[in-house]
């Protein structure tokens, strides 16, 4: 998916913006709208009409996991966890089976728990495996971060569409919307 950040100076543009894709029947995967961490602006516009139909989910710039490396790394450790765990425990066991090493029994342990523990020290490992390689980020990445919560610190809107890979944004439409900036984060 590619996924577009659309700086907006104001929400009522973002929601223009998102009745014009739904018109021109843009495939929209996902789609969030980010309030300025600009207090002030914040207040301006939570005064606007709230009968009007909400089009995107709103939310602020630290619950989003594309601008939270932290959210994005316990995202990704939980799915590393899921896979390296059980398979930790799988080789341990498997490993114990094949060596017939004696480790435990050596040190006080039952011999009938020995294939036993080398799957829970297995099973270890894949855990600590899952909280080391879910971390870091590219610092190229970083940059765009920086730029964005820049942007957002201004007292800008940021709209985040996420939108399949084989499709460009309307280009058309987002001319029309004066948008300051658009910044494409990257295709997964």
């Amino acid at each position: 998916m590619s996924t577009y950040v659309i700086i907006l100076k104001e929400k009522k543009t973002a929601k223009e913006l998102l009745l014009k894709f739904r018109e021109a029947q843009t495939p929209i995967l996902n789609c969030d709208l980010v309030e300025p961490l600009d207090n002030k602006s914040q207040n301006e516009s939570s005064n606007s009409d709230t009968s009007e139909e909400v089009f995107a989910n709103q939310s602020s710039f630290n619950n989003i996991k594309l601008f939270n490396p932290a959210l994005s790394r316990k995202d990704r450790q939980k799915t590393l966890a899921t896979w390296l765990i059980p398979f930790g425990f799988i080789a341990g066991l498997s490993f114990s089976q094949m060596t017939d090493l004696k480790t435990f029994t050596d040190m006080g342990f039952p011999h009938q728990l020995e294939k036993l523990l080398g799957g829970l020290v297995g099973m270890i490992s894949g855990a600590l495996g899952s909280f080391f390689s879910a971390g870091g980020i590219s610092q190229e990445k970083i940059d765009d971060l920086r730029a964005i919560r820049k942007k957002s610190e201004e007292g800008l809107w940021l709209l985040i569409i996420e939108l399949p890979i084989e499709i460009e944004p309307p280009w058309a439409i987002l001319k029309e919307t004066n948008s300051p900036e658009i910044i494409t984060i990257g295709k997964e």
